[in-house]
């Protein structure tokens, strides 16, 4: 099993790099291939951990995802690219341009995460009594855990360890050219998380267009003519 699996299409000679969100795969991003395919070389990768990629040690965190994925880039002999990510991948590509600003040429977040949404049980356990506070929280746990939580499966001591992450430093931290796409009916991370991320990367741009947290899946050809024209732009 490869370290980090990948897919790889395009008869461009630009290259983009796509990371996927945190219950999905390098299969994600398929349906963008065919508006993409012309213009760039394109590479889908599976995270370690999804897909056909290596599982990591339970001790991964976000930080560490990005250093492998530098350590690909290298291996590959990639220069400068085109960065894309969608939530838990964009979390990573953005540490990614932050840390590593050499290998990159733009950023593209699509609803990523990395502002922390402390939940109603961790607000208000202070207030609740000791004696019915184990209780509390077996009962509400159920409703208040994530769908990535409840599909984290053998990744959930890694996945609690980088849903606790603040990733707002990192994102302030991010000097190359970026475009956040974010969708007007995302359920999964609120749309004042993408405004947050805004004011944050200086040379930042927000579009916020119809569709929910997997917009690219049901407009892969428009979210592919965001991405081309921005990269143009870029350039």
């Amino acid at each position: 099993m490869e370290k980090i699996f990948y897919l790889e299409f395009g008869e461009g000679k630009k290259p983009i790099v796509f990371l996927h969100g945190w219950q999905a795969d390098s299969g994600s991003f398929t349906s963008l291939v065919p508006f993409l395919f012309k213009n760039y070389h394109i590479y889908l990768l599976d995270l370690p951990g999804f897909g056909k990629s290596k599982a990591p040690p339970f001790s991964f965190s976000s930080f560490d995802y990005a250093k492998e994925v530098i350590k690909w880039i290298k291996l590959k002999k990639i220069q400068k690219v085109n960065l894309v990510g969608h939530s838990f991948g964009g979390k990573v590509a953005s540490i990614i341009a932050a840390k590593y600003p050499q290998f990159i040429s733009c950023l593209i977040l699509i609803a990523p995460s990395g502002i922390p949404h402390p939940k109603f049980y961790y607000k208000f356990k202070n207030f609740i009594p000791y004696k019915i506070k184990t209780k509390v929280a077996f009962f509400l746990k159920p409703f208040l855990a994530s769908e990535d939580y409840k599909n984290a499966g053998k990744l959930l001591p890694i996945f609690k360890t980088v849903v606790k992450e603040d990733l707002r430093p990192i994102f302030s931290q991010i000097k190359i050219p970026t475009l956040i796409i974010w969708g007007k009916k995302d359920n999964q991370l609120p749309l004042e998380d993408g405004k947050i991320i805004k004011t944050l990367i200086k040379p930042s741009k927000l579009l916020i267009i119809e569709g929910d947290h997997w917009l690219f899946l049901k407009n892969p050809q428009k979210i592919a003519q965001l991405i081309d024209k921005f990269i143009k732009n870029a350039h």
